[in-house]
């Protein structure tokens, strides 16, 4: 039988949101039709002001329309709400810890506002956690694809895996989440207490150094890189693109650095989505070379051109 015509198992999904209502509503209104009340989705609303640099970013309009907005559409969802800005690496914390060492979840989504799905995003990325499940060497997995590609090529390579770039729309196991706590509480320890934009970049890096990585990414996105690779582990995701990046505005992107990037000409595969097929060991160890390679050199963008991002599991 199609894995996406089975019926489908509960999910944990946990929504990251700040300041962008208006993302946030796109987000909502592709994720609600492939959800149920059996589903148990979480928003993580950041605050407003930090404790540490004091400074207030972001309006309390904005911070309750994000809410009312996320109540408005998935009315049974839960809230849970920051007193303070947290900044996104312990907003992402919070929620990881409340999904799976509170509530023990064996597997979750994890969404920020600036993702549209498409309607087929959590069948495919249910197919992706059941073989994540079957092989350790899988630490994340997300069903963005290939946002270049073009449709034809999208339907020609429908079953194919390639390696991650950003963390956008993952889903991990629980399992692989406790193997990564040494390496992220390390991390962490060191963009806490602290406005997280204003974290010590030589301080991270001269972690990194310590532990024979010369890599100068300091976010949240690259200790998560890192503490994969340090495991032996890839980040895989679909060749199929069933995901649109909308954040043409916010902490890290500008109109111009996303237009650069070509995500305004992104389509979304509009087929049916077919099981994918797992990596080998071979193919798993190719792509753990490439990320080592990158890490211990001194690449600073992950975007060097398009097919720079772009790592197929087969050659």
């Amino acid at each position: 039988m199609w894995f996406w015509k089975r019926k489908p198992s509960p999910i944990s999904i946990a929504i990251l949101s700040f300041n962008r209502p208006h993302y946030l509503r796109e987000v909502l209104k592709s994720l609600r039709p492939q959800i149920s009340r059996r589903d148990e989705i979480v928003l993580f609303q950041d605050g407003a002001e930090n404790p540490h640099s004091g400074r207030v970013k972001a309006s309390q309009e904005d911070i309750r329309a994000c809410v009312d907005l996320f109540m408005a559409i998935v009315p049974w969802g839960k809230v849970i709400e920051a007193d303070r800005n947290l900044g996104i690496a312990l907003n992402y914390e919070r929620a990881e810890t409340y999904l799976f060492a509170d509530r023990l979840r064996p597997r979750a989504l994890f969404l920020e506002d600036d993702l549209v799905l498409s309607r087929h995003y959590l069948a495919v990325i249910r197919n992706l956690l059941e073989l994540a499940e079957t092989n350790e060497r899988i630490a994340y997995v997300s069903a963005y694809g290939n946002m270049w590609a073009s449709r034809d090529e999208q339907r020609r390579r429908r079953t194919e895996l390639q390696h991650m770039h950003e963390n956008w729309g993952y889903a991990m196991t629980r399992a692989a989440w406790l193997d990564e706590r040494p390496f992220r509480e390390r991390y962490l320890a060191l963009v806490r207490d602290r406005d997280y934009s204003q974290r010590d970049h030589a301080e991270i890096m001269a972690f990194y150094v310590a532990r024979g990585w010369t890599t100068r990414i300091t976010s949240q996105d690259g200790a998560r890189w890192v503490a994969s690779l340090e495991l032996g582990k890839v980040r895989l995701t679909s060749f199929a693109c069933h995901a649109r990046y909308i954040g043409k505005e916010g902490e890290h992107f500008t109109p111009q650095h996303y237009y650069a990037c070509g995500f305004d000409r992104t389509e979304m595969y509009d087929g049916a989505p077919h099981p994918l097929t797992a990596p080998s060991s071979t193919e798993i160890d190719r792509l753990l070379d490439i990320e080592r390679r990158r890490f211990k050199g001194s690449v600073d963008e992950f975007y060097e051109g398009h097919a720079a991002a772009q790592l197929p599991l087969h050659p």
